[in-house]
Formats: structure tokens, sequence, C-alpha cells
């Protein structure tokens, strides 16, 4: 019997001593694994780390059409989108693993965008005069967009939307869009999405009441050249065409590209004191076209492609010299009746249009025009306009006041032509 009964102890107590190893062993692999678990986590935060800053500079792109958020209550609301390759300035922020989201400095509001819908990029791309429209004069109107506004860029590519009404200044009316200042810049919200404007007291600045067009042809350097290098009367020396540029400068005048002087025509813009600067034909231009660059200056040339190869003037030194038609191959006289016999005005429909096009193609699509020798009749404006062009420009016309206003006809826009023996008295007061 009592080895029976110290039989029974001794299993009781193996029993007790196995649950008792078995329990460490169980607690042992807990606790094994929980700090495997909680050293993975630590490392997945050093490496979420890591990650975050691998996203963050100063100055980031979108990588992909991304959602913006407004921080509400410690909440990250979504709030809008900013399409892809949309370069951001972001604000200074010390990265840790919560640093989920980046603070944007460009938009206005305090906005934010996930980490991972950036990359890093060195520096903004600089667009060329992108702050140009700060030189115009704003309508004394706004618009109020609807509860989601979309902003577009010049060639109407999609760059963001808001998800809140904007009440904002008028800079450009066009056809189907407003510009207006967002993100620093010019962009158009489309009209579908304006639920109404109303008058405000934006400027007390008023339209120009009229622009002069000035028209230059050849160009000589009288610090390296005989003027019997270049002896026409439309051949401008350098010091010439300098007093003029300084004399732009001196009144203050804004030099205005070809858009800009159709659009004001069209009332979609307003201007300050302005001059549209011409020079005919293409021969003898890299004079002027230097200085144009040097101060900044636009102006248009209006090339006879035929003769001159348009590629050799766009440059990326040039930024500021834009090129326009003087057609292909009909800078030829004696082919018409009258004057010096302009071909535009009598040559076969087909000849001209076909001239017209091979121009306007050598030209990336050119939209404007200038009347070979001045001439022009009923039939040239109506072949012209059939090419695509949307304004003409001829030389000094016969009225009184020879400038363009809002509402001039754009097809027979007249110039004062600049000739060597212009003087300073005569530009200022035209330009007056």
């Amino acid at each position: 019997m009592r080895r029976t009964k110290n039989k029974k102890k001794l299993k009781v107590k193996n029993l007790i001593i196995t649950i008792l190893l078995l329990f460490i062993i169980a607690l042992g692999v807990y606790l094994t694994i929980n700090h495997y678990k909680n050293n993975k986590d630590i490392q997945v935060k050093k490496d979420n780390t890591i990650e975050i800053k691998n996203h963050y500079n100063k100055y980031v792109i979108t990588n992909k059409d991304a959602t913006i958020y407004l921080l509400d209550n410690n909440e990250y609301k979504k709030s809008g989108l900013i399409s892809k390759n949309i370069e951001l300035t972001l604000d200074d922020v010390e990265i840790n693993n919560d640093t989920l989201y980046f603070k944007i400095n460009d938009l206005g509001d305090t906005y934010y965008i996930s980490y991972n819908d950036v990359d890093k990029i060195d520096a903004l791309t600089e667009i060329f005069e992108q702050d140009r429209y700060k030189k115009y004069i704003p309508f004394n109107e706004n618009i109020i967009t609807k509860d989601m506004t979309n902003f577009y860029d010049e060639d109407k590519n999609l760059l963001y939307t808001i998800n809140k009404s904007i009440d904002t200044p008028i800079i450009i009316k066009d056809n189907d869009y407003y510009g207006v200042e967002f993100n620093n810049r010019l962009l158009y919200v489309p009209k579908s999405d304006v639920a109404s404007t109303k008058e405000n007291n934006n400027t007390d600045k008023s339209n120009t009441i009229h622009i002069g067009t000035l028209n230059y042809h050849f160009f000589w350097d009288d610090d390296t050249e005989k003027q019997s290098d270049c002896d026409q009367v439309i051949c401008h020396s350098k010091s010439q065409f300098k007093s003029h540029l300084d004399l732009f400068n001196e009144m203050g005048l804004l030099t205005i590209t070809m858009k800009e002087a159709e659009m004001y025509i069209d009332g979609k813009v307003r201007l300050p004191k302005s001059v549209l600067i011409t020079i005919d034909d293409g021969w003898r231009t890299d004079v002027a076209i230097k200085m144009l660059n040097e101060y900044k200056m636009h102006a248009s040339l209006f090339v006879i492609t035929g003769s001159y190869d348009a590629k050799g003037y766009m440059t990326p030194e040039n930024k500021y010299v834009e090129l326009h038609s003087h057609t292909d191959k009909l800078h030829d006289g004696g082919k018409c009746p009258g004057g010096q016999g302009g071909g535009l005005k009598c040559l076969p429909r087909e000849t001209i249009l076909n001239d017209l096009k091979t121009s306007r193609e050598k030209l990336n699509g050119s939209t404007v025009l200038c009347y070979p020798f001045y001439e022009y009749n009923n039939y040239t404006i109506e072949l012209i306009k059939e090419a695509g062009f949307t304004m003409a420009f001829a030389g000094e016309s016969s009225y009184l006041d020879n400038h363009f206003k809002v509402g001039s006809p754009k097809y027979n826009i007249p110039r004062f032509v600049i000739v060597t023996y212009t003087t300073m008295n005569d530009l200022r007061s035209y330009l007056n």
C-alpha cells in the first residue's frame, strides 16, 4: 500500500514538474517571439524614417496624380488633387517616423501631401517670364468659383483641383477660361467652374488707349562695320537701335508679344503703356536680336522662310524674339499690277495657299503675317484668313492715328516704319 501511494505521489510530482517545464518553455518562446517582434518593429521604424527622408527636400516633384490634404483636428482630410510632374516647395520639417505628410508652401492655404507622392529635385524649373502677367492691369472684376476649382496651365493641362470656392481678380478674359493668379503664377479656370462674377476695386490703373507698332529692317554694327556695308535707308546702326531701346526704358513701355497684342485688340487683357517691335525679312538681324535679348525686350521677326532658315534664329540664347511669316517665296515684286507688284494680290489661289502653308509649317504654326512690300487687297485678306492667319501687318497707314486699339481690324494693322533719318523726336512723338 505504502509503495503504491509513493508511486502516485511521484507521478503527481512529475506531472507538476512537467507542467512547470512546459510553462517555462512556453513563456520562453513567447518572450523570444515578442522580443523579436519588438526588435523588428524598431527596425521597420528606422527604415521608414530613412524612406521618408529619401522623399524630402525643399524642392520636390509629384510622381503621380496625388491627393492633397488639409489638417483638421489632427486629421488629414482630402481636399483636392495635384497632377503628376508638378513642382512644389515644401516647408522646413524635422523628419521622424511619424512624418507621413509634408507641408506645401505654394498653394496659399496650408495643404499637405503624402511623403511617398513626391520625389526630390535640386531646384524648381525656371519658367521663362513666369511673372510677366504681373505687368498686366487686372480687370476690376472677380470670379467666384463653385465648390470645386480646377486650375490649368497656358496649354490647358490640368495642374490642380481644389475642393473649395475661390474669389479672385480676373487677369485675362479668354474664350472659355479666366486667367487668374494662383500659386504665384498665371493659371486658367474654366468658365464652367465659375458660379458668378462680381465688380471689385482691384486697381485704379487704366487700360492703355492705343499701342504703336514699330517696323525695322536691317542692322549694322557701327563699332566694327562701315555704313557702306549696309547703306540702305532701312539699315539701322547699332547705336541708333540702342538709343531707341533706351527710350523705351525711359518711357516705361512694355514691349509686348504678338499674343499679347492680339489679346489686347480682342479685349481679353488690359495693358499698361506699350509698344510692339517688329523686324522684317531676316537679313542682317544678329545685332538687333542680341541687343533685344540683352535688354530683355520682346520683338517679332517676320521671316521670308524661303530665303532664311527659321531654325537659325531659334537658339537657346534667343528668348525674346519670336518668329512670324513674311511668306515663303512670295517676296518678289512685279507679280501683280500696282505698287511693287506683290504676289499676294493676284497670284492663283492654290499658289498663295501652298506658299502660306509652307511658311506656317516652317514657323511652327505661326498665325501672324506681314505683307511683302506692305501690299494687300481684299483678295489677299480672304486667302490669308483661309490659310489660318489671325493677324496681318502692313506699313504706315494713311489715317491720322496709325496705332491699334481695342477692337481694331486685325488684318491691316499699321506700323511706323523706322529709317536711318528717323529722329528721336519723331519716335517720341509717335509713341506719345
